[in-house]
C-alpha cells in the first residue's frame, strides 16, 4: 500500500537580543589594582544573509506482507526517484539516501477482533512498513520549488521537510561580519563602563571568541497543484550569530 503525502513545515525565523556581561577587576584585597585593573566584556553580534544552500528530505514509504517484497519494492521506487531526480538536472551526489528502514508492525485492531492473546498467534496480524529517506541539496535556491515537483513525480509519497541554510564558504564570510558586531558592540560596551568609573580603556589584554551559529530557516510548502509548472517555495534569511569575549585594561 502506497501513500503520497506532502507535509508542510512553518517558517521559523530565530532572533535573539544583544546581550553583554561586563565585570571589572580588582586585587586579592577587593580594591582597585591601579594599572593592572580591567573589563572583561561578552558581547554578541548577529548579521543576517540571503540563503545559498538548500537541503530537501523526501521519503518512499511501501507497506507489505514480507521484508523481502518490502525492500525489492522500496529498491525499485528509489531507482525511479533517482532516475527523475537526476533528469530534472541534479547530479548523482546531491542525492543521498538519509535514511533505510524495513520494520515489522502488528495490526492490533484486527488482532483484538480476533481476541488473540499469544503473542505467537500475533504473525497472523504482522506486516512490514518500509522507508527509504533520501537529502537531496540544491545550490541554486531559486529551483526549489522544481525539485520539489521533480521528486514528487518521480514516486516520492513526501517531503518533510526543506531547510535553507548557507554554504561553507558563506557562512564563512557572514561569521566574521558578525565577529565585528560583537567586537564593535564589546569595544563600545566597555568604554561606556570606564567613563562610569573615571577611566579609560587603554588596550586589549584577552579575546575569546565562539563559532559563529547559523539559524537556518525552513520554507512553507504549499500542496502541490496538477495544473503549476513549478511548486511556489518562500523562505527568509537566515541569522549567523558570533560571540566575542573580551579583557580590557583600563587606567
Amino acid at each position: 500500500m502506497n501513500r503520497r503525502q506532502l507535509l508542510c513545515g512553518s517558517t521559523t525565523a530565530i532572533t535573539a537580543a544583544l546581550a553583554g556581561c561586563t565585570a571589572i577587576a580588582t586585587d586579592s584585597n577587593g580594591t582597585d589594582s591601579g594599572s593592572d585593573r580591567t573589563i572583561s566584556v561578552s558581547h554578541s553580534g548577529e548579521v543576517a544573509a540571503e540563503p545559498d544552500l538548500a537541503r530537501i528530505r523526501t521519503s518512499i514509504e511501501v507497506t507489505g506482507d514480507e521484508p523481502s517484497t518490502v525492500r525489492d519494492e522500496l529498491n525499485e521506487r528509489a531507482d525511479e526517484l533517482r532516475d527523475g531526480l537526476l533528469a530534472a538536472g541534479l547530479d548523482d551526489d546531491q542525492v543521498t539516501t538519509d535514511r533505510f528502514q524495513v520494520r515489522d508492525r502488528v495490526d492490533r485492531r484486527r488482532a483484538d477482533a480476533a481476541d488473540i492473546d499469544s503473542e505467537a498467534d500475533l504473525e497472523q496480524f504482522t506486516y512490514y512498513e518500509g522507508t527509504h529517506r533520501f537529502r537531496i541539496t540544491v545550490e541554486d535556491t531559486d529551483v526549489v520549488g522544481h525539485v520539489v515537483d521533480a521528486a514528487i513525480d518521480s514516486g516520492a509519497d513526501s517531503v518533510d521537510r526543506i531547510e535553507f541554510t548557507l554554504s561553507d564558504d558563506r557562512r564563512a564570510e557572514r561569521r566574521n561580519d558578525a565577529l565585528e558586531s560583537a567586537l564593535d558592540g564589546a569595544r563600545a560596551e566597555a568604554e561606556f563602563i570606564a567613563a562610569e568609573v573615571d577611566t579609560t580603556v587603554v588596550e586589549v589584554q584577552s579575546v575569546d571568541t565562539t563559532d559563529g551559529r547559523v539559524s537556518p530557516v525552513r520554507a512553507e510548502v504549499d500542496e502541490v497543484a496538477e495544473d503549476t509548472a513549478d511548486t511556489e517555495i518562500d523562505t527568509d534569511d537566515v541569522t549567523v550569530r558570533a560571540t566575542a569575549s573580551v579583557r580590557y585594561r583600563i587606567g
